[in-house]
């Protein structure tokens, strides 16, 4: 396996909002060829089209802070940046979001804990409200734009993206009484009356920006290749019937991103999906190569986590046959 794979390396800042004092920064930085000062674990989930929200909880905790830093880091609101990677290969940016919980624990009897509840999109959900009125005969398009406009707090948005929401119009007027992401949750539910078929279009968030996905968009034509050798590939790939899950090393150029990343599994082969009488199994794709619709990371500077969790949809990114719209954005 490459050396480009070997020497853990971690860097998390944090920028606290505290209302009564100045801004400070808090960095805690290490690498896999230095003493490791202390433990640090994280979870970073962006499920993509599997979640339906749009903003995503992560979790980055930290062991054996002193007691004058941690109450600096209990700040809900403070901004916080993790990368991570490996000494000589790749290693970038994995989540920035905000403080949403801040969690105290001690396991066992020297070793204390925090846990940073992280989310990305929290200008969705939280402190910002949407009130107005809709007129009647607004499209998808323009009913984003008037929530949007209704928010109290400004969002940021891929200006870009609108184009691919649905021009239908809505036959009534209504009100706008609820927080964005509950407002955007509902317009990507919305159903064309001709076709009787919702959106192939998701939306998450990145950096706090709304960004819009489509199933059938051309992916980024730049391939990463995850091989049991080179990529880190870790256990077999397993069918779903969208595409395939697969487990690598961690890797931060794999992320949920417009354009779609696209991975190729380069010599492994894929578990195929089980079978069931009645029921329908999706078709392995012949070139393994899958659109990223959804990614974990999980590490650990002390233990053996270090891996990237992909949900893969083939190429063609097309819905699969039996596989409704309205699971992909939520209930």
């Amino acid at each position: 396996m490459s050396d480009s794979v070997y020497g853990r390396k971690l860097k998390l800042t944090v920028t606290t909002a505290s209302a009564t004092a100045g801004a400070e920064t808090i960095t805690i930085e290490q690498d896999g060829f230095t003493p490791e000062p202390l433990r640090v674990t994280f979870e970073v989930d962006y499920p993509g089209w599997n979640s339906g929200n749009g903003f995503y909880y992560s979790e980055i905790a930290i062991y054996n802070l002193n007691t004058p830093t941690q109450m600096q880091l209990v700040d809900e609101g403070a901004t916080v940046v993790l990368e991570a990677g490996y000494q000589n290969g790749d290693f970038g940016e994995i989540f920035s979001g905000t403080i949403f919980q801040s969690l105290f624990e001690r396991e066992g009897v020297t070793d204390t804990k925090l846990t940073l509840r992280c989310l990305d999109g929290a200008r969705l959900l939280t402190d910002n409200f949407c009130s107005g009125e809709m007129a009647a005969h607004l499209s998808q398009q323009t009913h984003f734009q008037v929530a949007m406009n209704a928010a109290q707090h400004t969002i940021d948005y891929d200006p870009s993206g609108i184009n691919k929401l649905r021009t239908m119009k809505y036959p009534r007027a209504g009100v706008i009484h609820a927080t964005p992401g509950e407002i955007l949750r509902e317009i990507m539910k919305y159903k064309d009356t001709q076709s009787q078929e919702g959106n192939n279009v998701f939306f998450f968030t990145k950096k706090g920006k709304v960004l819009f996905g489509e199933l059938t968009a051309d992916p980024d034509p730049n391939f990463i290749v995850v091989s049991p050798g080179s990529g880190g590939l870790v256990g077999t790939p397993v069918q779903t019937m969208y595409g395939a899950n697969f487990v690598c090393l961690l890797n931060p150029k794999i992320e949920l991103v417009i354009p779609m990343k696209m991975v190729r599994l380069d010599m492994s082969l894929v578990k195929e999906q089980k079978a069931s009488i009645g029921e329908l199994t999706g078709i392995l794709d012949e070139t393994q190569e899958y659109a990223v619709m959804g990614v974990r990371h999980v590490g650990d500077t002390r233990g053996d986590s270090w891996y990237t969790y992909v949900t893969g949809v083939n190429r063609g990114g097309a819905i699969p046959f039996g596989l409704k719209v309205k699971q992909m954005i939520g209930k």
